[in-house]
């Protein structure tokens, strides 16, 4: 009975170990985060710290951390997803075509699977790199949105008008996406044997096929759960709008994998996860909410993204197979 006790303990501090080891970046995202709250506190004031301007942030985040928090699966399996923007808009589309709205959103969600398995698929056993495969696709979906809706226009469903736009507790309803969205991710990450899967994946894939898991299968699945979390953002930014908008998921692309490498998740897969992300999405949320509230040019915030996302390549990269 000792023995088997001793042998538990073991098992929980290794696993302990393993997770703060994976973290690591998390913890840096962090403290850079808490430095730019406090930076932006004491220069901004109370048009900083405003309820009005936090419940604005909350809302202009939402689709961002949904987007973001699916692309952390992709490139914790090693992958690349170039295609969410693309089945953003794809989804707005389809969610203000002129037919039913019972239909609407199946629709949308049935689409955003297809992506993903369609870019799985290519990546896993066509052995297409993800970067040609995702951008193909994005291509492809791109143009499909364009097709159904060729400019702005349309009626969102109403139930996602009421969803997206409105406060409960006096919070937005962008704030209540937020955690549930992040509180999912956390759980199928952290306290799931998928999770333990998807870690192995990325750190190995020929060492986690050799000890009984479906890598392949770890793999595909990841670029559906990114696509459908694409699609759920899609699906806030159409009830937000009240419309559809087939160019409104372009700049979200880039922006999900700045949100996930900001946070740690390497992009070589295996190290970092979802609660890293949150804190990339908001390190990214509050330079641009400040760089708004100082009155300096948009336009520097492509600059300061681009610069963000090579010192973040380059601070979280794995040394060694498996680190």
């Amino acid at each position: 009975m000792i023995g088997k006790e001793s042998h538990r303990s073991i098992a929980q501090r290794l696993q302990q170990d393993a997770f703060w080891f994976r973290q690591r970046g998390a913890l840096l995202s962090f403290m850079i985060l808490g430095l730019m709250l406090l930076f932006l506190s004491l220069f901004l004031g109370e048009r900083f710290v405003s309820t009005t301007n936090i419940a604005n942030l909350a809302g202009q985040l939402a689709p961002l951390f949904l987007v973001s928090l699916g692309q952390t699966f992709v490139l914790l399996g090693a992958g690349f997803d170039l295609s969410v923007g693309a089945v953003i808009s794809l989804t707005t589309a389809i969610l203000t075509l002129d037919f039913p709205d019972v239909f609407k959103l199946p629709l949308a969600i049935a689409a955003a699977v297809t992506v993903g398995l369609v870019n799985g698929v290519g990546c896993v056993y066509l052995r297409v790199h993800p970067i040609i495969m995702t951008l193909a696709t994005s291509s492809i979906v791109q143009g499909v949105a364009l097709i159904l809706l060729p400019t702005p226009g349309g009626i969102a469903p109403q139930v996602l008008v009421t969803a997206a736009s409105g406060t409960l507790f006096g919070l937005p309803a962008g704030f209540y996406w937020i955690i549930a969205a992040a509180a999912l991710s956390i759980w199928v990450v952290h306290g799931t044997k998928y999770g333990v899967r998807l870690y192995a994946t990325g750190e190995n894939p020929q060492s986690a096929w050799i000890n009984g898991i479906n890598a392949p299968s770890i793999r595909i699945s990841t670029y559906v759960i990114s696509a459908m979390c694409a699609a759920i953002a899609g699906a806030y930014l159409t009830g937000r709008l009240a419309s559809g908008d087939p160019n409104v998921g372009i700049a979200l692309g880039l922006d999900s994998i700045l949100g996930a490498a900001l946070g740690g998740t390497l992009l070589s897969g295996g190290v970092g996860g979802p609660i890293g992300t949150i804190a990339g999405v908001l390190i990214i949320g509050l330079l641009n909410n400040g760089l708004n509230l100082a009155n300096i040019s948009p336009y520097y915030q492509f600059v300061f993204k681009g610069a963000m996302l090579i010192a973040a390549v380059s601070l979280f990269r794995r040394k060694e197979a498996g680190l």
